[in-house]
């Protein structure tokens, strides 16, 4: 008797176990299904969203993703060139362990494969985890592009 109970036991088990096994891939399709059937994100949502990643990469301190950011023509209004923002990406980090970037007013005009963006942005610096810097600036960036990916053309920053 024992042993016919541990037989119904097991094939119960393997039921719940095969049942299960369909319910999660059944969830998992249900996720991932509706995101591949979603269209890509219009260019201004694409551009607001790279914005906001070069703002996080700030944060992190990634000068290397920074760099990939930018468009092979970058240059600023005062005539800086990449490797004049590598080196001051360099020093800010040095200067500040910790940098918190905070973005508001952006505007985004789309021109077919150029993009305008000016927005507001509160930069905070520090040694330790309290800023003791802050800057309030006023930035207009030039976006191109290429192959499906933006990226930054233009840049400038001016103290508010």
């Amino acid at each position: 008797m024992a042993q016919k109970n541990s037989d119904w036991f097991h094939n119960l088990s393997l039921l719940i176990f095969q049942q299960s096994g369909k319910l999660l891939l059944l969830s998992v399709l249900l996720t991932v299904l509706p995101l591949a059937c979603t269209e890509p994100p219009d260019d201004e949502t694409q551009i607001r969203q790279q914005v906001e990643h070069m703002a996080e990469l700030l944060e992190r301190h990634d000068r290397d993703a920074i760099m990939q950011g930018l468009d092979s023509d970058f240059r600023t209004r005062e005539g800086l060139l990449p490797q004049d923002i590598n080196r001051l990406l360099f020093v800010q980090f040095r200067q500040n362990k910790r940098i918190q970037v905070i973005l508001f007013d952006m505007g985004i005009n789309v021109m077919s494969d150029v993009a305008d963006v000016q927005l507001e942005a509160l930069l905070l610096g520090s040694s330790q985890w309290l800023p003791e810097r802050g800057r309030r600036y006023r930035v207009q960036m030039r976006w191109r592009k290429h192959d499906g990916e933006w990226l930054l053309s233009r840049l400038d920053w001016q103290p508010l």
